[in-house]
């Protein structure tokens, strides 16, 4: 009788414990939905704005979020009266060109500095940190001057490729994803006759994989979205990108809002393309850039 009184006084301070737990666990999952549902219904109501027809209203009281009459008009409207084609494959030819690259030069320079020892290493690590400090705006005008004077690559997709050829973020990421390695990976290569380019290529690529996807992410989604230095390089129409041929179309339809809805959704739509892609591996990408 006193064992089996006993029993459920032990049961009870576990049972107390997982459900403060349950508590715990449901608490932050309705907080994160909610953060979740502020964060997604911007683009939800311009997503939806841009299949409006003109009998749906923009703005109306209580708001109206699907249309009553869509439509495919305003992407129609929008894909005629600008060269969107040309703004769209621009686009896409200097982020993937861009990512490319970068992850090339980048994992280039983090691999010594992450595996390799040789004086001064530490040092240069932190110069290139503290270049992260300084604002782009501020080094706009000297790369002004060099692209146009010197590289003689204005108005060209190349000057907005040629400047991203390496970023200390991704360098940074990719250092302390080389250093999870374990060095008797680099040593069982080298014992095997592979040479640095070898290990660098064979061995380390393929461990640091997730890592190498999160800075592919990165990289494309600002290069995807910026708009300063283009704006300063490209003049032609059929050079521009998509983010600078929008301020155009933002001139010619500033009353239309379903149009400027239209052109929106259509340049977030193929970073969640690319994020759905890779979102397997960027959790883990980051995780193992924090171990590091």
């Amino acid at each position: 009788m006193e064992l089996a009184q006993s029993t459920p006084n032990r049961m009870s301070p576990l049972r107390s414990l997982s459900w403060r737990k349950t508590r715990e666990t449901i608490f932050w999952y309705f907080v994160l939905i909610l953060i979740a549902l502020f964060t997604v219904f911007p683009f939800v109501w311009v997503f939806f704005t841009s299949f409006k027809g003109p009998a749906d209203a923009i703005v109306s009281v209580p708001p109206q979020l699907i249309p009553k009459d869509p439509t495919f008009d305003n992407y129609i409207r929008v894909w005629n009266q600008l060269p969107i084609p040309a703004f769209f494959m621009n686009s896409v030819i200097v982020s993937l060109s861009t990512v490319v690259l970068n992850l090339l030069f980048c994992s280039l320079a983090a691999y010594p500095l992450g595996k390799m020892k040789f004086k001064g290493r530490d040092l240069i690590f932190y110069l290139l940190l503290a270049t992260f400090v300084i604002p782009p705006q501020l080094t706009s005008i000297p790369s002004y001057v060099l692209a146009v004077n010197v590289f003689k690559y204005y108005d060209s997709i190349l000057a907005l490729i040629f400047p991203n050829l390496a970023t200390v973020f991704n360098i940074f990421l990719l250092r302390q994803a080389f250093k999870t390695v374990p060095n008797d990976l680099i040593e069982a290569g080298k014992m095997d006759g592979a040479s640095d380019l070898r290990v660098w290529w064979s061995i380390l690529l393929p461990v640091i994989r997730p890592s190498l996807a999160t800075a592919a992410i990165f990289t494309f989604v600002n290069q995807w979205n910026d708009f300063f230095w283009p704006s300063l390089m490209l003049h032609t129409r059929t050079h521009m990108t998509l983010q600078v041929g929008l301020v155009a179309m933002q001139g010619m339809m500033t009353s239309d809002a379903r149009g400027m809805a239209a052109g929106v959704t259509m340049t977030i739509i193929p970073i969640i393309i690319f994020f759905v892609l890779l979102q397997r591996h960027f959790v883990r990408g980051l995780g193992g850039a924090v171990k590091g």
